[in-house]
């Protein structure tokens, strides 16, 4: 799967602008079959949540507003796929806005395939020896229930993997800091003689924290014998750490709302007299052609155009400077 791109940085969107370009431009060339267009001009999206869901939307946009001025040709040829492992995409969403969604795409030709399983990505057209990629190389991506398949690009938004440095290296505590607060199992020994680990969720990896979002440790992974304690200067926030006994999504949202209280917390020194608690502002996913999807944390679903004023809202709301707030307006 070393072929696949994913969706997180400047460097990410940059390779994926430079293939979808290449794709094209190989697929332009007179020397290129329609088979082979047809393969170079398939794009697949892996994961049907709101990032898979909005690539898919800003990429038929793009197709279809922009490449089709230069390609006219070649736009009966493309196609995009949205392939997930779960029995529904959006699954975060009302379900008459995931329809929504759902009819929103079929009228657009985008193609969903939900309860698919990716098995294998490797250069080289299907039926062919496997070779070197390059810019005009057409990739098989091997599907579990449609067997291989010729693509031009594959595109990975399948959820956050686990920070190699939380996963790795956060995991025994080498020496216990002087400043931990003892949970339980006081009467059994020494704290210093134990074998403290950071305390990590069993389903994610992310490393556990109390309200107060200091980092907890324990001295099994059993929950019958575990002795436990709370780090009280050390802090984990953002995709990394999540509050035991919550399930707060992985988002941008959380993660701003813990950096702010945090912060707050630390510059006027009251940590110990309150508690984090996530308050949900609502979810967002834009679908194309100038519609969108809006669930309000309190209740209150809107989709199409109204929904998509508000994604872009919030977005401008989210700019630092006014600088950018004046500038990304003049740019859509």
């Amino acid at each position: 799967m070393a072929h696949r791109l994913f969706l997180k940085d400047v460097g990410d969107a940059r390779k994926i602008r430079n293939r979808i370009l290449a794709c094209f431009e190989a697929a332009a060339l007179p020397t290129t079959s329609d088979e082979q267009r047809k393969q170079l001009l398939n794009f697949a999206i892996v994961g049907g949540g709101p990032t898979g869901i909005e690539f898919a939307a800003e990429l038929h946009d793009i197709i279809r507003e922009d490449l089709s001025r230069v390609y006219p040709e070649l736009i009966p040829f493309h196609k995009i796929t949205i392939y997930d492992v779960a029995t529904k995409v959006l699954p975060m969403f009302d379900e008459k806005l995931g329809k929504f969604a759902m009819d929103k795409f079929r009228r657009e030709g985008i193609d969903i395939k939900t309860s698919h399983h990716v098995e294998g990505l490797r250069p080289g057209a299907p039926g062919t020896e496997a070779a070197e990629t390059g810019d005009h190389k057409i990739l098989t991506l091997k599907i579990k229930e449609e067997g291989e398949l010729g693509v031009g690009m594959v595109v990975w938004s399948t959820g956050l993997m686990q920070n190699p440095f939380v996963a790795d290296a956060l995991n025994d505590v080498r020496e216990l800091p002087k400043t931990f607060q003892r949970l339980s199992g006081s009467e059994q020994g020494n704290a210093d003689s134990l074998q403290w680990k950071v305390k990590k969720d069993e389903k994610s990896g992310s490393i556990m924290t109390d309200s107060r979002l200091r980092l907890k440790l324990t001295t099994s992974d059993s929950k019958s014998d575990a002795q436990e304690a709370i780090l009280s200067d050390v802090y984990a926030i953002g995709d990394c750490a999540i509050l035991e006994g919550t399930s707060y999504p992985a988002t941008a949202q959380v993660a701003s709302q813990k950096a702010s209280w945090l912060a707050k917390r630390l510059n006027k020194g009251d940590l110990d007299r309150s508690e984090f608690s996530f308050k949900n502002m609502g979810v967002m996913a834009y679908v194309g052609d100038w519609n969108a999807l809006f669930q309000g944390g309190g209740g209150g679903n809107i989709s199409g155009r109204l929904a998509w004023v508000i994604w872009r809202g919030a977005y401008l709301t989210k700019s630092v400077s006014w600088r950018n707030k004046i500038l990304i307006p003049m740019y859509w």
